[in-house]
């Protein structure tokens, strides 16, 4: 009897225990794309420090692109630099544009490794100016960058000539 007891008691916790149902932590969308939170998808740029005006003809821009957990990553999608006049004491620093760059498309791997600089973790991009920027001002430098998932994601930083 003592046998058959710890039979069934054996039996009712195995049936209890093992009736759970799993559960999906990510789904997959109709059109293919993981949702969920289990994609890394690229949510804010930064420009790098290296960033300068070269010669007062050319400018370095290197810019990080961060996911959703602040790390640095690469990321498909389409560039455009422009460059703006600061206006000081002004509650829109950013004066009249001075330039803009044709868009760079990243959205082909050969191009995308092109500009991608591994040991920095961050892109490089020579922007060539028409003429010479004046010597002693500030400058305000924009990147905007369309990501492969539609999303604009801009960044500004001052520099000096």
């Amino acid at each position: 009897m003592r046998y058959l007891i710890s039979i069934c008691i054996l039996f009712s916790i195995m049936v209890i225990s093992g009736c759970e149902e799993i559960q999906q932590t990510a789904s997959v969308s109709p059109t293919g794309a993981i949702k969920g939170g289990c994609i890394f998808s690229p949510q804010k740029i930064k420009f790098n420090q290296l960033t300068e005006i070269v010669q007062s003809s050319r400018i370095t821009a290197f810019v990080d692109v961060f996911d959703q957990f602040d790390s640095r990553m690469k990321a498909a999608g389409v560039w455009r630099f422009e460059l703006y006049e600061k206006v000081l004491r002004s509650a829109d620093p950013m004066g009249s544009r001075i330039r803009i760059w044709t868009d760079i498309e990243l959205t082909e791997a050969k191009v995308n490794q092109s500009h991608w600089r591994n040991y920095l973790h961050c892109y490089e991009f020579s922007l060539n100016l028409d003429s010479e920027l004046p010597a002693s001002k500030t400058y305000i430098l924009q990147a905007v960058c369309f990501t492969a998932d539609g999303k604009r994601i801009t960044d500004t930083i001052e520099l000096k000539s």
